[in-house]
């Protein structure tokens, strides 16, 4: 077994440093065909979210994300709406939280140590 597994070694450091050029020019084309593809991707998908928080009824609240984001051209917004008990929201948060739509994309990201752009 250990014999089979030098020689199999020994096949495939031949076969690399053989086709070491070649090995080489490809992983070249791949990283320029990457940095392209995420060059133009970078382009076609500017974004940016925000969150939301709102007291809806007592003791619950409905937390929005709202994601804008260009497609085809064309600026997208997509939003998500979510109510919960508002014991699952930070204090600090909470503190914000009025009868009106509050931002808190700051607060989120720093309690995640995220960041939405």
């Amino acid at each position: 077994m250990i014999p089979a597994l030098l020689a199999a070694l020994a096949i495939g450091g031949i076969l690399i440093v053989a086709f070491w050029d070649e090995i080489v020019d490809w992983l070249k084309k791949l990283v320029a065909g990457l940095r392209r593809m995420f060059s133009q991707l970078k382009k076609k998908v500017a974004h940016a979210a925000g969150a939301f928080i709102q007291r809806v009824e007592r003791k619950l609240a409905a937390i929005r994300h709202k994601l804008y984001y260009q497609e085809a051209g064309e600026w997208v917004e997509e939003t998500t709406t979510r109510k919960i008990d508002e014991s699952e929201i930070p204090a600090s948060i909470r503190r914000k939280i009025s009868n009106h739509e509050t931002e808190v994309t700051d607060e989120v990201e720093s309690e995640l140590q995220l960041s939405l752009n």
